[in-house]
């Protein structure tokens, strides 16, 4: 039976690191080739994931919502604000991201913000 528990457990590893890393192969290819999307606004619809819990965090950035956890293994950003994440209401960011997941995340508060109903 240990021989068992051993085997499966290195197997599960084998797997998950071989998923996890043609992920991130994929993403930082993608990255690098331009193939992202890019959203400026202000964080609203904050919704922090508690201390205690495994609740994804999530929040809207000019309608495009993003959800992440430090419980979930992803090549993105995870970093929930209740472990020190930077994400809070009205907090003025620039996102790069593919299908949801976020590559890189600016913060800064002189970025000048075209709203997505506004005219130019």
């Amino acid at each position: 039976m240990g021989y068992f528990i051993l085997v499966f457990s290195l197997l599960w590893t084998v797997t998950w690191f071989i998923s996890v890393f043609s992920e991130i192969t994929s993403l930082r290819n993608d990255y690098n080739s331009g193939k992202f999307e890019v959203v400026e606004g202000l964080v609203e619809n904050f919704d922090p994931m508690p201390a205690s819990g495994h609740k994804m965090e999530s929040f809207n950035v000019n309608g495009v919502k993003f959800e992440y956890s430090d419980y979930v293994i992803t090549p993105g950003f995870n970093n929930a604000a209740s472990k020190g994440g930077p994400i809070k209401e009205g907090l003025p960011v620039r996102i790069s991201y593919i299908d949801g997941t976020i590559l890189k995340l600016e913060v800064d508060p002189s970025f000048k913000y075209k709203q997505k109903n506004e005219t130019p």
